[in-house]
């Protein structure tokens, strides 16, 4: 089972509730927010490997290259265009496909790799499991590609837990696509429940099955009359403490030092374990 924790913004605490859950169910963890991962300094990973990913990147040799326009044309993702006498390439649009290669006249393309980052990999003793992390080179675009390439490794008939991107990009949608369970954090403020509502389109189009933690909540009570009208209603609501903030500040991960989280998450878990 795969479960990815997602959130419709940053700083609603869905790392924290990540390192948390996968504590919990001592499952092996993917840290996906490849633009900014800290995860590890939760829970602690002795890393020994480490895998460079790399895409194929299409380059035009000028000498040969006539602009006839017909790459431009058959580009299935638009990543070519071009101007008077040239052709240009949007590199995160690029899927390495080969495509534009093979339908050039005047075989003025090919291709070469292109740095996206690296996938870091160790035990930890703390989840007791693996952690795999991802790190997107710096300058990169090509985020989605390396969340695609470590998903790719995700075993399905083992316990996971992905810590995805914050918001709604292609990004996020790639480390929602592999999941049989969402956990989705929402912050309960009036811009953490927009955002949140922006995800929950997302997986309902997606057709995934989903669970809402609201975290940092000042008081249960406002967190209810949100979703008073509303059908899918709060598996977990979790207080704005300072004995949390401050174990966070220490790199602590909260389901270890605080029984109440340890129970509340594995309590919300539980049903949709059974499930599967």
């Amino acid at each position: 089972m795969i479960i990815s924790v997602v959130s419709g913004k940053g700083g609603a605490g869905k790392t924290t509730l990540a390192a948390s859950i996968a504590h919990v169910l001592e499952a092996e963890f993917y840290d996906l927010d490849v633009d900014a991962p800290n995860a590890e300094y939760f829970l602690q990973p002795d890393f020994d490997r480490e895998t460079a990913i790399v895409q194929p990147t299409p380059i035009f040799d000028e000498d040969r290259c006539d602009a006839c326009g017909i790459c431009t044309k058959e580009c299935r993702f638009n990543a070519l265009y071009k101007i008077l006498n040239h052709v240009y390439l949007t590199e995160p649009l690029c899927h390495g496909c080969g495509l534009c290669e093979m339908v050039c006249p005047q075989q003025a393309i090919s291709y070469q790799d292109s740095p996206v980052g690296v996938i870091r990999s160790g035990y930890s003793q703390r989840l007791k499991n693996h952690v795999h992390v991802g790190d997107l080179a710096i300058g990169s675009t090509r985020g989605t590609y390396l969340i695609s390439e470590m998903v790719k490794k995700i075993a399905p008939d083992k316990l996971s837990v992905i810590d995805g991107p914050p918001g709604n990009s292609c990004a996020a949608v790639a480390a929602i696509k592999p999941a049989d369970l969402v956990v989705l954090v929402v912050e309960p403020s009036p811009f953490g429940f927009h955002d949140m509502q922006q995800t929950e389109q997302i997986l309902i189009q997606m057709n995934k099955n989903y669970l809402i933690i609201a975290n940092k909540a000042l008081d249960e009570a406002s967190v209810a009359r949100f979703f008073s009208n509303r059908e899918k209603k709060t598996t977990l609501v979790i207080p704005l403490e300072s004995r949390y903030h401050k174990a966070n500040l220490a790199g602590d991960i909260l389901s270890r030092q605080f029984e109440e989280i340890h129970s509340g998450l594995q309590q919300a878990l539980s049903q949709e374990l059974a499930i599967q």
